[in-house]
């Protein structure tokens, strides 16, 4: 079963967006976000109660499901159970998978899943009219300026695309 209008994030994608001071502004899009249950610990800033608060949802993983977590743990030490766990359950919901974590994006990429990072949630903000062009400029060097590890090219396609 797809669920297009579901997406499953990565923690990180809450950092940049807390950063960037668009946390809230994001739940005013179409999709319904989850995080596996096994990231709730990991949300520190922005704080687990914020998230939920604002909609983020929590869904765990099937039995089956954590016995495939063992075995790709087993298989790529450099991701933690954590952002297996999320790999996984967009995979188990059909949905699509939100990271900033290249090692993530290439191995859920490889297993056929659709996978996007926080410029494309940015382009959503302002297709789906939740973000003006300038917000988003402003939401972006915000990002950037606290560290958010981002393309430099595809970010300064958006500055160019945005200020035009």
């Amino acid at each position: 079963m797809t669920f297009p209008s579901v997406l499953v994030t990565d923690t990180n994608i809450w950092i940049d967006l807390e950063n960037g001071k668009i946390l809230a502004d994001v739940f005013r899009l179409p999709y319904q976000f989850f995080t596996s249950d096994f990231a709730v610990e990991e949300f520190i800033h922005p704080g687990w109660t914020t998230l939920q608060d604002l909609g983020l949802q929590t869904h765990g993983l099937e039995p089956e499901f954590m016995l495939e977590l063992v075995r790709l743990r087993q298989n790529h030490r450099q991701l933690s159970a954590v952002d297996l766990a999320a790999l996984l359950l967009a995979r188990a919901l059909g949905a699509s998978l939100v990271t900033g974590d290249r090692r993530l994006n290439e191995l859920a990429k490889a297993q056929g899943l659709l996978v996007h990072g926080v410029l494309w949630i940015l382009d959503e903000m302002v297709t789906h009219q939740v973000l003006t062009t300038n917000q988003a400029t402003i939401a972006l060097r915000e990002m950037l300026d606290q560290g958010a590890r981002l393309p430099n090219v595809e970010c300064q396609k958006r500055f160019d695309s945005w200020s035009s």
